[in-house]
């Protein structure tokens, strides 16, 4: 099962203004939660279909929490 294209891309600008606020680049991130780069990059693209362990990896690093970053 994957995401529709329109919770991809929300999913992707949520990832992107948290990893922005942190004052993260890309890499920076993909270090801190053990994600991939191209991973987080294609999240942000809306092209990733990220499991659970990934968003919680990623939330873990920015120091949010996980409903930070699902769209409604």
């Amino acid at each position: 099962m994957t995401l529709n294209s329109e919770r991809s891309r929300a999913l992707g600008d949520r990832l992107r203004q948290a990893r922005r606020a942190a004052d993260l680049t890309q890499e920076a991130l993909a270090q801190a939660s053990g994600v991939g780069t191209e991973h987080v990059q294609r999240i942000e693209r809306g092209a990733g279909n990220p499991t659970v362990a990934t968003l919680y990896a990623l939330s873990d690093a920015l120091h949010i929490p996980i409903a930070n970053l699902l769209p409604q």
